[in-house]
């Protein structure tokens, strides 16, 4: 860290005047370690020796009513809740440093400095937003590492969570019951890291990309969905009119808890803090969001994919295996038998209602450039830079409309399968997010028959709470805001 000699003497006046806490070690040691310099008028630096003399807190007396809490109030708090003194001093330094009105959930007016002796390896992979609420990707990475560690029963962790208002709140199992012992509940995601898990989830599917997504403020949700409107009548002179009524129904999303497993090493250090936290974010999000795509697009209603009824069995449901309404069939069984024509007769066959900015394509990845693009361009008119450069824009596009490549959908032939969909997904489906994702971790379990504990390793486990209705696909005569493009059955 280098700073000039004015900004240094600022932060260290500052830093005297903290309580003995390990956050105002770690900044002191930052101080004791910089590089300081002066710059002249021509802007020429020198550097300057410094030698801060001095450095202990300041008395408790002087900051005990508001920053600190003594002795015999933590002894206390470990008695009436019969936990560890670790335990309880957590929860000192959190009636301690409230957060103050006014600051969101999960974040602290209290500044940090990462310390220096925690290294960053390779440049983050999951922690690439810009700055969010005044925090950098490698601050807010460093953040969840430290609060995976705390979960993990990491004192020194648990500690700054508590000083910078990061929660660390358990929840129980619905179905089981283990006092003291986090195997059968999870810590709450903090509100901090949610945004951040979200975005994950929705780079890595698609899912929650194209779908409307509705919060859940409990665990089930009912909208109301129009299905038909008013009709007017013509009427002869002195006739009366034809009543006619607006009809609804419901679209029902049902939470149900969706749980991922795995193991990291044991061997965990505060210093790869940074990294740790930005493998768990990513190696969760990745497995939760290829389950949200397998239930939006290949639900069955079977338990593999908790009761979720997806595009593709909603769209043969309709219709079979039968050109009309929701779906349109191919030309041929093989995707190489697939013309053009079937895909002008997709997008001719949507409502005009369903052809919106959000209106797309989603198939496989080697669907798109096996098929698709090699229709495109078979068509002709095709310059050497356009092969060369390909269509690789933010999404591809096809017949004027976006590409979302799906990676659960089909990538080779097999008969009678929707290869393709295309519209406007989010007049079709909902996902319902409970927005309870939690995290918990074991040193004792056993994963595939191997136990953690005989292998020096943690276990891992994310659970969320979703649900995904497709509520609306069409007919077997008129279509909906979403068709299906099949492959021939023979």
């Amino acid at each position: 860290m280098r700073l000039n000699l004015k900004e240094f003497e600022k932060q260290l006046e500052a830093v005297k005047k903290l309580p003995a806490s390990d956050a105002r070690t770690a900044l002191m040691d930052n101080l004791k370690t910089a590089e300081v310099f002066e710059k002249d008028d021509k802007g020429v630096e020198t550097p300057v020796n410094v030698k801060i003399m001095g450095d202990e807190p300041p008395p408790a007396t002087a900051v005990q009513k508001t920053t600190t809490v003594d002795e015999e109030a933590i002894k206390r708090l470990a008695a009436d809740a019969g936990k560890t003194a670790g335990e309880a001093a957590v929860k000192a330094a959190q009636a301690a440093n409230p957060i103050k009105p006014g600051i969101p959930a999960g974040s602290s007016d209290k500044k940090f400095i990462i310390p220096v002796t925690v290294k960053r390896v390779g440049a983050l992979k999951n922690f690439t937003r810009p700055d969010v609420g005044g925090l950098n990707p490698e601050e807010r990475a460093y953040r969840f590492g430290m609060w995976g560690l705390a979960a993990m029963g990491n004192d020194k962790a648990k500690a700054f969570c508590a000083e910078h208002g990061i929660g660390l709140n358990f929840i129980e199992s619905k179905t089981a019951h283990a006092e003291g012992v986090n195997s059968l509940g999870g810590f709450l995601v903090p509100e901090e890291f949610g945004r951040d898990l979200i975005d994950l989830r929705e780079r890595f599917g698609v899912a929650r990309r194209i779908l409307r997504v509705v919060p859940m403020i409990s665990d089930t949700r009912t909208d109301p969905r129009r299905v038909s409107g008013l009709t007017p009548y013509f009427v002869a002179e002195n006739a009366a009119g034809t009543e006619s009524n607006k009809t609804w129904d419901q679209v029902r999303l049902t939470a149900k808890d969706l749980m991922v497993l795995s193991r990291m090493s044991n061997q965990l250090s505060a210093d790869a803090v940074i990294n740790i936290g930005d493998d768990l974010a990513g190696e969760i999000a990745y497995a939760f969001s290829l389950k949200e795509d397998q239930c939006a697009f290949l639900g069955d209603g079977s338990a593999t994919y908790g009761g979720i009824v997806g595009f593709s069995s909603k769209l043969t449901t309709i219709n079979g295996v039968d050109d009309g309404g929701g779906i349109v069939l191919a030309s041929g069984n093989l995707f190489s038998e697939f013309t053009l024509a079937d895909f002008n007769r997709v997008v001719g066959r949507i409502p005009q209602y369903a052809d919106t900015a959000n209106a797309v394509w989603t198939a496989h990845r080697s669907f798109y450039y096996g098929t698709m693009q090699r229709l495109e361009l078979a068509a002709g008119g095709v310059t050497a830079m356009e092969v060369a450069q390909g269509d690789r824009r933010p999404r591809p596009l096809f017949l004027g409309y976006p590409v979302e490549f799906v990676q659960v959908m089909p990538s080779a032939d097999v008969n009678s399968q929707i290869a393709a969909t295309f519209g406007d997904h989010a007049l079709a489906a909902s996902f319902g997010d409970r927005q309870q994702d939690s995290i918990a971790f074991s040193d004792s379990a056993t994963i595939g028959g191997e136990s953690v504990f005989e292998r020096n390793q943690i276990a891992i486990r994310g659970t969320e709470r979703f649900d995904i209705n497709v509520h609306d696909v069409g007919t077997a005569t008129e279509a909906g805001p979403v068709v299906g493009l099949m492959s021939a059955a023979s």
